[in-house]
């Protein structure tokens, strides 16, 4: 009788390795479109037919359509992500398939002043399993302050903030860690600006709750008033925050990148006393060789229990020269939680091969994973995911 696991894998991998090929080879002709969508009439005069005109698609962002002077915009795009898990906890397995798409909507107007946008899950994969993933709106304040208000990702560590559409990522999940400290979207007021042609960046934000996934926070609706701040700083070899940040030396350009920073956010909690203030710091190397790396840390002090807790993970990978249509990629973590709140450190060991067709944007990766909480039952999975943006 064959092992329950090959018998699921095999048809899964199979399945999604075809759809791979497939995307591969339909990569340049989507590539191709880029810069040549433009098909609609244009009336004498009409700014509007002149807006539409403008479409011009890239693979991996969307369809753009911009005014002549550039300062208002539109881009529509999204992404679709397939999966498959499989998970041996002592013996007991289980296994499922799971998919999810996204659609996106944002640019400019107000000659570039205002700037907006929406993300939607249809597939229910939102904030509190809804549809709604971000929806924001912002304010060029100065030429280097920037407001937003809305629901958003309100920095909470370099992994959780990394790209509006969670998946310019080595790994098929985010580490442990960064789920028990981090990784939650919250609606508020976040300001942010720049200095030293983008270098050094700073953030400061209120908002209706803390952005820790697991704690206090991690299953109140966004009508909940348990308010948070959170305030912080990064500085980088290169223009960008942690927002911009995308995983893996994919680019082997050569040319060395790296970024640092720190974040503090605390949530007044909506019981009694039951406040939390967490620290977070973090850093991030691209070698221009294929080689990268990046760190990870959190702590927590709880004021009604009087306890504190920390954790973090590092992660290394080596992304090769593309050979035909893929570029393989190999990735390894180890990531650990404890403190006052846990009976017993919880270590995490990460390893993972993808094969990338066109960056993050279009990629298989398989990943298989060991939790060790301390007890006897300690857990073993294996993922495969399949991402399409476009």
């Amino acid at each position: 009788m064959k092992n329950p696991l090959t018998r699921t894998l095999i048809p899964t991998a199979s399945l999604l390795a075809f759809a791979s090929v497939v995307a591969a080879q339909n990569t340049q002709s989507l590539q191709q479109l880029e810069g040549k969508v433009s098909t609609l009439p244009q009336a004498s005069g009409s700014s509007l037919s002149g807006f539409l005109n403008s479409a011009r698609y890239e693979f991996g962002r969307g369809l753009t359509f911009s005014s002549p002077d550039g300062d208002n915009s539109m881009t529509i795009g999204g992404q679709v992500q397939v999966g498959y898990g499989y998970t041996d906890r002592d013996g007991s397995t289980g296994s499922d398939f799971s998919s999810d798409a996204r659609l996106r909507v944002g640019g400019h107007m107000m000659d570039g002043k205002a700037s907006y946008f929406v993300q939607m899950s249809p597939s229910g994969g939102g904030q509190g399993n809804g549809n709604l993933v971000d929806a924001w709106v912002g304010w060029q304040v100065q030429d280097s302050i920037n407001l937003r208000v809305g629901q958003q990702k309100m920095r909470s560590g370099l992994s959780a903030d990394t790209s509006a559409n969670d998946t310019d990522f080595e790994t098929v999940t985010r580490s442990n860690a960064t789920n028990q400290f981090a990784n939650l979207r919250a609606t508020g007021a976040l300001l942010e600006g720049h200095a030293m042609e983008g270098r050094f960046n700073w953030h400061a934000g209120v908002m209706n709750r803390g952005t820790s996934a697991t704690y206090n926070g991690g299953s109140q609706a966004n009508d909940d008033t348990d308010m948070a701040w959170t305030a912080g700083a990064s500085y980088g070899s290169h223009a960008g925050n942690s927002e911009d940040w995308s995983e893996g030396d994919l680019a082997r350009s050569g040319d060395m990148q790296w970024i640092a920073g720190a974040t503090v956010t605390a949530d007044n909690g909506s019981v009694a006393n039951d406040n939390s203030t967490t620290i977070n710091v973090f850093g991030g190397l691209k070698m221009g060789n294929g080689l990268a790396a990046q760190l990870e840390w959190w702590s927590r002090d709880l004021d009604a229990a009087d306890t504190n807790d920390d954790g973090g993970y590092a992660q290394v990978s080596y992304t090769l020269a593309k050979s035909g249509n893929m570029q393989p990629g190999f990735v390894a973590r180890w990531s650990v939680v404890g403190g006052d709140s846990f009976a017993d450190d919880i270590t995490e060991i990460v390893v993972g091969a993808n094969a990338y067709y066109s960056e993050h944007n279009l990629k298989t990766q398989l990943q298989i994973s060991s939790l060790d909480d301390g007890s006897a039952d300690d857990t073993t999975s294996l993922d495969l995911l399949f991402t399409l943006v476009f």
